[in-house]
């Protein structure tokens, strides 16, 4: 299975990245940074360039995967609500990207923005 993997190299992406690989599927991660996109070629895992808000590279990447796992988030914890409007968009791609289709759509999220109470 061929499986695209937002936040490819933190600390859930790394390792499942890691046993995706592992497991014998090909793995695309969409990668930030210079030290991201070769961290994750070192790995065996192929690259894709852009970040949460480069929707047209997350809807290429899904595109082209059978399967999508977003582990991805900005934690810009300075900015919540811009945070959160990156995710929704992301997600609604991604999920957009997969409609009409059998491929898997997989999202881990934190509980960072539940009020108390």
């Amino acid at each position: 299975m061929h499986v695209f993997v937002t936040g490819a190299s933190g600390w859930i992406g790394s390792h499942t990245v890691d046993e995706l690989l592992a497991t014998g599927h090909t793995v695309t991660g969409l990668a930030r940074s210079d030290a991201s996109a070769a961290a994750l070629e070192s790995r065996g895992a192929a690259v894709l360039r852009g970040d949460l808000d480069d929707l047209d590279a997350l809807r290429r990447g899904a595109e082209g995967a059978d399967g999508v796992l977003h582990l991805a988030n900005k934690h810009d914890w300075g900015n919540p609500a811009a945070t959160n409007a990156s995710e929704r968009a992301a997600v609604e791609t991604l999920g957009s990207a997969l409609a009409g289709s059998d491929r898997p759509l997989v999202v881990a999220s934190g509980v960072a923005g539940l009020a108390s109470g």
